[in-house]
């Protein structure tokens, strides 16, 4: 994704590039409104939705944003996030899960070197600026 367009822009390349993930069963307005901060997430930290990149993001999200611990864990519950790994094939988790857990150092590491940390909720006042300028405000450096 380019780092030029807006994070309005990346969204939507987002969430057109992942319409498979997107369920059609009734959630709630409150799960519907963590989806959309999560996937804001998947932009502003630049993971794809590999089992890595659900990964990565999740630790971002624990470490690099105002989300609490405990409020991350009720939104994955609440989603229920954590079934979206049974999607995935054995092939999948094994060509993923050790480049994973490799990688988390380096995000918790990334995480507090940020300017501040994400605005989990608050992301409104972003939806225009280019993800490259919002990424340099926070000092928020992706892992490839």
């Amino acid at each position: 994704m380019a780092d030029q367009i807006t994070l309005r822009e990346g969204l939507g390349i987002f969430q057109q590039k992942n319409k498979k993930f997107f369920s059609t069963r009734p959630i709630s307005g409150k799960a519907r409104t963590f989806l959309l901060s999560h996937d804001i997430a998947h932009v502003v930290f630049g993971c794809d939705t590999t089992l890595y990149g659900e990964g990565v993001v999740k630790v971002w999200t624990t470490f690099g944003t105002t989300l609490s611990f405990w409020k991350v864990i009720r939104g994955y519950n609440e989603v229920n996030a954590f079934q979206l790994f049974r999607a995935y094939s054995f092939r999948h988790i094994a060509g993923n899960i050790l480049r994973f857990l490799w990688a988390i150092p380096t995000v918790i590491i990334r995480s507090g070197q940020t300017k501040k940390p994400w605005a989990w909720s608050d992301y409104q006042p972003y939806l225009d600026k280019p993800i490259a300028e919002i990424r340099e405000e926070f000092n928020i450096r992706v892992v490839e």
